[in-house]
């Protein structure tokens, strides 16, 4: 039994969290308080992106356009935005009534608000924390780059995937088809390129971020010292030094490929690299997604493996088109498998 404080008991080394294995997008907008109930009971059609915080974990789905809500106990999960149904709209309201377009990742701030990367919409919306309504903080709905210095609809995007928050007041957005990673000031709203120069490239490693090209930035994850980047496109793994804004070659040769487990990072190969996530023990936890798998990366011991999906997929789930990934001391690590519509549970 897992509870708010951790596991009672020594759990399975990986088990279904959430999903019925199935996907059920609705025809008309879902009612009010519905779908909602123990996590394995409610359909999570194409779950993406995943945030855990002391309370809760959410959920974003692209079957349906939706994000969900469950206690940290997984006890009960609940739809909390969207209505079911793909649009850009009710921006001023509740957003469990809104229409969002593939929501990808979510990140949550200490004050509750939910910022979304909503992703065919090329926009990033927020969930005020107090009231449940929805806003755009920045993006107009157009496919595009736009907005250097300027915030709200003057800002575009082109298919932001990931955003998160740099615990200095700004969220960091992968704006994934302009190969840029940007920064979004949470005070005045201003929108700067951090990385990226808007042509896809190879960076080369301890390179200026701001002059450095990107290659399909689609991933994000901080810590104190770096903002860790997974290029999908170039099938490989990159930090930003937070201290002197040098960008450094991680893991990944570029090429696509399924090995090197066992040895450094720099010589595996990857395919279509997604979600990331930091454990407790500084490792780097990757979804591997076109070769079904999460592999993790011992950056002290300069190792790569595979602990759930691909080569281990017998010991553990066979992963279809993962996504997501988030991590939580008291939980393990929750990573999103996509096309199989749930979200699986590891220590």
């Amino acid at each position: 039994m897992w509870t708010a404080m951790g596991w009672a008991a020594e759990p399975p080394s990986t088990q279904i969290f959430a999903g019925t294995g199935q996907s059920s997008p609705p025809a008309a907008a879902y009612p009010a308080g519905q779908p909602a109930g123990p996590p394995r009971e409610v359909a999570l059609g194409n779950p993406f992106g995943i945030e855990i915080t002391q309370r809760d974990i959410y959920i974003t789905t692209v079957d349906d356009h939706c994000i969900y809500r469950s206690d940290s106990g997984g006890r009960r999960i609940e739809r909390i935005a969207g209505c079911g149904l793909m649009g850009y709209s009710g921006d001023g309201g509740p957003a469990d009534e809104a229409r969002f377009n593939w929501p990808h990742e979510i990140r949550a701030d200490d004050a509750g608000n939910l910022y979304v990367a909503d992703t065919r919409n090329h926009v990033i919306r927020v969930i005020d924390g107090r009231d449940q309504t929805v806003r755009t903080l920045a993006g107009d709905g157009t496919a595009g780059f736009a907005g250097e210095g300027a915030s709200g609809s003057d800002v575009r995007f082109n298919q932001p995937h990931s955003v998160a928050l740099d615990d200095a007041g700004g969220l960091l957005v992968a704006d994934t088809l302009n190969h840029r990673l940007r920064r979004i000031d949470l005070e005045t709203g201003a929108v700067t390129t951090i990385s990226g120069t808007g042509k896809p490239g190879w960076p080369r490693s301890g390179a200026d971020a701001a002059e450095s090209p990107l290659f399909g930035p689609r991933s994000l994850a901080v810590d104190a010292d770096s903002i860790w980047i997974a290029l999908r496109e170039g099938n490989s793994i990159w930090r930003i030094d937070r201290h002197d804004n040098t960008l450094h070659h991680v893991a990944g040769t570029g090429k696509k490929g399924y090995d090197g487990d066992g040895g450094p990072p720099l010589q595996a190969t990857f395919n279509g690299p997604k979600g990331l996530a930091i454990d407790d023990q500084n490792r780097l936890l990757v979804v591997d997604t076109e070769n079904q798998a999460v592999r993790r990366i011992d950056l002290k011991a300069q190792t790569v493996s595979t602990v759930m999906g691909g080569t281990v997929a017998d010991a553990t789930y066979r992963l279809k088109r993962p996504h997501g990934i988030a991590f939580w001391p008291a939980l393990g690590f929750l990573v999103a498998d996509s096309e199989h519509h749930r979200v699986l549970r590891a220590n």
